[in-house]
């Protein structure tokens, strides 16, 4: 048995030996021995520069680099590494030269070709970047990573056209694309194109001919370009897939008030803010819009077209409190405090860190001379608004007329710690003076009242009494 286990073993021995005694017959050259050194020689030199290079130790691997030149100067590599060096020490013209020396060496080398690129769009040499991204780009013309680098430095150049047309390539490739749409159209909008912005909208349209979204943009272009009348027929396909569409109906207030149909116009604003699914921030600039329309005009259309938007919002986004707040805001232009009390408190329920909201409802129970109501909220203003001096002014202001002028001389000290406005800082110590005269403390209420006098409050009422008890 043992025979035959051995017998393998034996056989590959006699042909090593059989191989050596071959090669001490056969003499290796001298020449090709060296070669084979050096090459190893070399290797061992690139291996010890790229973990320099890794480990940030550059002189070190240029250094290596350098060296494997000196041995070898068709070492396209070393040339490459040297780059990867200087671009690292933000030496872009450098990192150029050692580029072409690697591409003259190695001319169909597509990655150094890329790279070079790259450095010239360090360099803000586009038109370089330019020729090299075209000539890859004819070879790899399917690759719209490649051709969108191409676009980025025809962009750079101004070659806006040039910049279509190769959205367009990359269009043939990805397929049509909303954001490649958006930016080609505004191309043309900057060249002052409309029609061929809007064309941009008609191709997708023949693909997609019941994409709501591609009218309404089209139209808007028209719109937003003075040509209301070529704007109208997109509106107007699109009033037949959905009439309903928020979107589309924003679109329609802002044609019908281009074209002087106020009616019309707000009919449509209503389609829209009565769309639940459309978010309220969408709808808040407009409503805003009309709120300071109604404060500034106050006249009954206005109040009453923005009271409606306003409900028209609260209806469609009940647990929104922008569209609360809007209805509780005319409730005070009206002077209908207590319904603008129930409508702030409505707000509150919703979203009780806001401090608007609890400005404004300050300032109505104050106006309804409810101060308990102030009061009972001291905990909760401690807790979120410690740093807000009109909330903290307001809560002071209760707390006297509650007599609580302990808790009302904290308040008002909190709030003078966070303000600095002279008119304000003056009210905050006529409160503090009638605090201290309120607590039998005369000498100080004094020095807080002049105190305010000096801030700017100069009444006769403020006069009359530091003059009545010096």
């Amino acid at each position: 048995m043992k025979k035959y286990i051995l017998l393998p073993a034996f056989c590959f021995l006699l042909s090593l030996s059989s191989f050596v005694f071959a090669q001490k017959k056969q003499k290796i050259p001298a020449a090709h021995s060296e070669a084979v050194f050096n090459e190893r020689a070399q290797s061992v030199i690139f291996a010890d520069g790229l973990r320099e290079f890794y480990t940030q130790n550059y002189s070190a691997a240029i250094k290596s680099f350098q060296n494997v030149l000196t041995q070898n100067p068709k070492n396209h590599a070393a040339y490459y590494l040297l780059h990867k060096v200087a671009m690292e020490q933000k030496d872009f013209l450098l990192a150029a030269h050692y580029l072409k020396e690697a591409i003259k060496l190695d001319k169909k080398n597509e990655w150094y070709q890329i790279d070079l690129a790259g450095v010239y769009e360090n360099l803000g040499d586009f038109a370089n970047a330019v020729k090299i991204w075209e000539e890859i780009c004819k070879v790899k013309y399917q690759n719209e990573y490649y051709l969108m680098s191409l676009a980025n430095n025809y962009l750079q150049l101004g070659k806006l056209q040039d910049v279509i047309k190769t959205y367009d390539k990359i269009e043939n490739i990805l397929g049509k694309n909303d954001d490649l749409t958006e930016t080609k159209k505004n191309i043309w909008l900057y060249l002052n194109d409309v029609k061929n912005a809007v064309r941009e909208y008609e191709k997708l349209l023949e693909i997609y001919p019941y994409e709501i979204g591609y009218y309404i943009t089209a139209g808007d272009i028209y719109l937003s370009n003075n040509m209301p009348d070529k704007a109208f027929p997109f509106f107007q396909k699109a009033m037949q897939i959905d009439a309903e569409n928020a979107a589309l109906n924003f679109a329609l207030s802002n044609y019908y008030e281009t074209i002087k149909k106020p009616v019309e116009s707000f009919d449509a604003l209503l389609k829209a803010f009565s769309c639940k699914e459309i978010d309220i921030e969408e709808k808040l600039p407009v409503l805003k819009k009309y709120l300071a329309n109604a404060f500034r005009l106050q006249t009954p259309e206005i109040m009453e077209k923005t009271e409606l938007l306003a409900q028209t919002v609260t209806n469609a986004n009940p647990y929104d409190l922008e569209g609360w707040a809007a209805l509780a805001k005319l409730s005070i232009l009206k002077n209908q405090y207590q319904n603008s009390k129930l409508l702030y408190e409505k707000c509150i329920e919703l979203d009780e860190s806001q401090f608007s909201i609890w400005e404004d409802y300050f300032y109505v129970l104050s106006k309804l001379e409810d101060y308990k109501a102030i009061t009972a909220h001291e905990k909760l203003v401690g807790e979120y608004f410690p740093t807000n001096p009109t909330i903290q002014y307001g809560l002071a202001l209760a707390l006297y007329h509650e007599k609580s002028y302990e808790s009302a001389f904290k308040a008002t000290k909190q709030a003078l710690a966070f303000t600095f406005d002279n008119s304000f800082v003056a009210d905050l110590n006529l409160l503090l003076g009638d605090i201290a005269f309120e607590q039998g403390d005369k000498e100080e209420a004094v020095k807080y009242w002049k105190t305010a006098q000096r801030r700017g409050n100069n009444t006769s009422e403020l006069q009359n009494k530091i003059t009545t008890n010096q």
